[in-house]
């Protein structure tokens, strides 16, 4: 009886000490496993910070961009048309333009009314660049004495010649720096602030860090150590990007920053820790108090693996369903290509976005599988996708622009951002990559890039259309040049003020493109003058019953608004090959025809060889 105590005594000892060591085994376990997933969370609020800091640096730039593009293309046109401040059409214009926008409102004034002072005072470095002759941005101004409303300047002069004839400028919102659209984000709150180099906050939407105007010392006044303003300062100074985290206000800050290569602004993003929609701590206090309760259950081996196959299936459902969460916090789909089994996956929002009958697809490579939801000409070719999983690339982050087939049955392009992994022994395995839907981006470029080309008044092609012929004349060699000349032009704008003679330009404009705009490029050149081009090769009859259209079409003419006016034109005809094949030398035979007609008669039309 007594052997037998002992080796129930032994039994329950080790029992015990097994239990122990189990107990022990698995919190330390779950305490790694906390660890990990802190790294893993830590990693993805960088990886998120940054990227949302990345996109409204970019979305800031094209907000620089397109204030430029603004600027210079209204002071080359009003460059070229010598337009003052009192010339009615500018403000037309500028009334049209700053109605459709609420962000930015433009003005122009004259040289006499620009250092008279005005709002421009605000800013005298601006100014003093200006008068120098060059464009640029003010510093970040308050619009009252509250400080609540604030708003920059950028400016363009305009010139004539050398001489600096005017400004335009506009005066830019500041809220269109840090409003963050309608970029996804896993945080309740993003705080954003505008800081230079030296620390100085010129614009926020927090309170956090700018109760002193400086962002290293509202640090240091937080209760933030030094080193991380030191840090922050640091990169400030050498121009860099940068995302890190620290402790302050018992909170952990993560903080993102881009230069925004505008008068030494930053661009600075930041949240703290109770803004992050994901914690940790709240995930862990409930798996800690299941596994503790589910290890002091256990009473045997058995039942103890049974239990840990239990845990370990629970973690990787958790970890798919954190994975599936993520994914659904951002308008980026993620994929996963391997090379063994040939299978590419997708994340889950990708349903919403491309034509697949499944998130993951096996047989990528063969015949026509890639194809299915990758357009064709994306798919095949030396640069296409279908190459660059075939042949070996470099371990760097590589990127393409592809056509996708959509839920809609339609193809959009996306930026296709992949790197190719290997394994050890320098094989590939492995693509990891991500895809951007940039069809909204590639329409904005296409519609900027068209509105620069084109006329303000007329919507015809500006002295654009001399590249486009040149580009004609390079391949074809041959067509037809006319010059058309509006005859008494001045008159009209003297009689009748400008607005008749923006309408008598529209209806000229209307008449060439109905009669050329098919086959040939029409332009208008500048004041009354417009060239046209037809890039084909016409007989003497054929020429001479288009130029008389253009006057029939011209005498026709008729405007509800201003019945007095009659338009005519003195038109010079020029042929390639036989009166030049440039530009320049067509350009100037149809001129010395067209000026031959002015001087004798007007209201009609002369080949090069009759002015001779």
């Amino acid at each position: 009886m007594r052997q037998g105590k002992k080796s129930r005594l032994a039994y329950v000892i080790l029992s015990l000490i097994g239990l122990f060591v189990l107990i022990a085994g698995s919190f330390t376990i779950l305490r790694e496993q906390y660890k990990r997933l802190n790294q893993e969370l830590s990693r993805f609020i960088y990886e998120s910070l940054s990227s949302y800091t990345e996109a409204r640096q970019h979305g800031i730039g094209e907000l620089a961009d397109d204030i430029d593009r603004i600027l210079s293309g209204l002071a080359e046109a009003a460059e070229s048309a010598g337009l003052s401040a009192q010339n009615g059409k500018i403000q037309v214009y500028l009334d049209q333009f700053n109605k459709r926008n609420e962000d930015y409102q433009i003005y122009y004034q004259d040289v006499p009314q620009f250092m008279e002072g005005g709002a421009m005072e605000e800013a005298p470095q601006l100014k003093e660049q200006l008068l120098m002759g060059t464009g640029g941005f003010s510093d970040i101004l308050a619009s009252d004495d509250s400080g609540e409303k604030k708003f920059f300047f950028a400016a363009e002069p305009v010139k004539n010649g050398e001489e600096i004839t005017g400004v335009f400028f506009l005066k830019v919102d500041a809220n269109a720096l840090v409003n963050s659209g309608t970029v996804s984000t896993p945080f309740k709150r993003v705080h954003s602030l505008i800081v230079k180099s030296d620390g100085s906050i010129l614009y926020g939407n927090s309170s956090f860090f700018d109760n002193c105007g400086n962002l290293f010392s509202s640090m240091e006044s937080s209760g933030i150590e030094a080193q991380y303003a030191g840090e922050i300062k640091k990169r400030f100074e050498e121009r860099e990007s940068f995302a890190f985290s620290f402790s302050g206000k018992e909170s952990v800050y993560y903080i993102s920053s881009y230069p925004l290569g505008i008068n030494q602004w930053n661009l600075v993003n930041f949240v703290r820790s109770p803004d992050v929609l994901i914690q940790s701590e709240l995930i862990f206090d409930s798996l800690f108090t299941t596994g503790g309760l589910l290890v002091i259950l256990t009473l045997t081996i058995c039942t103890v693996i049974a239990l840990g196959f239990i845990r370990q299936k629970r973690r990787l459902q958790m970890e798919e369903q954190r994975y599936a969460v993520l994914s659904q916090f951002s308008d980026t789909v993620l994929f996963e290509y391997d090379y063994v089994s040939d299978t590419i996956e997708f994340t889950s929002n990708a349903r919403n976005k491309l034509k697949l009958d499944s998130l993951t697809i096996t047989g990528v490579l063969n015949p026509g599988r890639g194809s299915q939801f990758i357009h064709p000409d994306d798919w095949k070719g030396r640069a296409s996708i279908q190459m660059v999983l075939k042949t070996w690339r470099k371990d760097e982050m590589m990127r393409r622009r592809i056509r996708l087939k959509t839920v809609s049955g339609e193809y959009r392009w996306f930026n296709c951002q992949f790197k190719i992994l290997k394994d050890s022994s320098g094989r590939r395995f492995r693509v990891v990559g991500k895809l951007e839907d940039i069809m909204e981006q590639l329409g904005r470029e296409e519609r900027l890039k068209n509105e620069a080309r084109r006329d303000l008044l007329t919507g015809m092609y500006n002295r654009f259309g001399k590249r486009l012929i040149e580009k004609e004349l390079a391949s074809r060699k041959r067509g037809l040049f006319i010059m058309i000349d509006l005859d008494n032009f001045k008159e009209i704008n003297d009689t009748y003020g400008h607005v008749a003679g923006d309408t008598a330009l529209t209806f000229v404009a209307g008449d060439l493109k109905r009669l050329f705009g098919e086959t040939g490029v029409v332009a208008r050149m500048g004041g009354d003058e417009f060239v046209v081009f037809v890039p084909e090769e016409w007989d003497t009859e054929r020429i001479e019953i288009a130029a008389k259209a253009i006057i029939e079409a011209f005498r026709n003419i008729e405007s509800e608004e201003f019945p007095e006016i009659t338009i005519s034109a003195s038109i010079g005809i020029a042929v390639a090959p036989k009166d030049g094949v440039t530009y320049g030398e067509l350009y100037h035979a149809a001129d010395k025809a067209m000026y031959w007609v002015k001087n004798n008669s007007k209201k009609g039309y002369a080949f090069y060889q009759d002015s001779k």
